[in-house]
């Protein structure tokens, strides 16, 4: 895969929308490039940030209602009328999204619930390399000790379960298993794709006690973002 064939495909991936036959070789490719690393890391960044400042909050009943019947007037066959009922339909999409507009607007729902999103953030971080763990791991401690209450959930795969091999060492040499043990007594999950031992003949009992196996770590990620809620972070 080149450039080309992975930037067409960037957005889903990091959207978490491909399936794991689509995903591999996009990581494979992503090992490799350093450009596409940073288009997939500003992708992410403005994911999270657009998913931080704003809460999902579903439209009010009266405006959900207007706007379904405005759509079911519009498709629903009708006798020729007059040229300007016609402009007046053509227009209607607009005047929807400038009603929309003027209630967000008003009401800045993103203010009202900031502290009521945080209380109950979750993020699924993650790891497709090893590389820079501990980094990793220290930026994952900030983000804890900056809002506590976070459900996080670290999804490893490809040589991003090095990390949680027994054994393992960050950069300066220092064993991984006392930072694991502290995240862990933190609330943090460690989920490691059981694919990527298969592929890489690693044994089971390789693994740290304090992260468990999923079948695939593409499909858990998936999961945990379509099903669950998850924001989506790449480490």
């Amino acid at each position: 895969m080149n450039c080309a064939d992975a930037g067409r495909l960037l957005n889903a991936y990091a959207d978490g929308e491909l399936n794991l036959e689509s995903a591999l070789p996009i990581e494979a490719h992503l090992e490799t490039c350093a450009r596409c690393r940073a288009s997939l890391e500003g992708l992410t960044a403005l994911r999270g940030a657009l998913s931080a400042a704003c809460d999902y909050r579903p439209a009010p009943e009266r405006l959900r209602a207007r706007v379904l019947g405005g759509l079911a007037r519009e498709a629903a066959p009708r006798a020729p009328a007059p040229a300007w009922p016609a402009r007046l339909l053509v227009a209607l999409p607009g005047l929807l999204a400038l009603l929309i507009t003027g209630w967000l607007v008003v009401t800045e729902p993103w203010k009202q619930t900031a502290p009521q999103a945080a209380a109950r953030s979750h993020v699924v971080y993650h790891m497709a390399s090893s590389e820079h763990a501990g980094a990793a791991l220290r930026t994952l401690k900030n983000l804890l000790d900056a809002a506590p209450q976070m459900k996080v959930v670290v999804v490893a795969h490809n040589n991003g379960i090095d990390f949680l091999r027994r054994g393992a060492k960050d950069e300066t040499g220092h064993a991984f298993a006392a930072t694991l043990r502290e995240f862990r007594a933190r609330g943090v999950e460690f989920r490691v794709c059981t694919n990527t031992l298969t592929r890489r003949r690693i044994d089971t009992a390789d693994i740290v006690p304090e992260a468990v196996l999923v079948p695939s770590g593409i499909a858990e990620i998936s999961r945990l973002q379509s099903q669950l809620g998850y924001v989506y972070l790449r480490i």
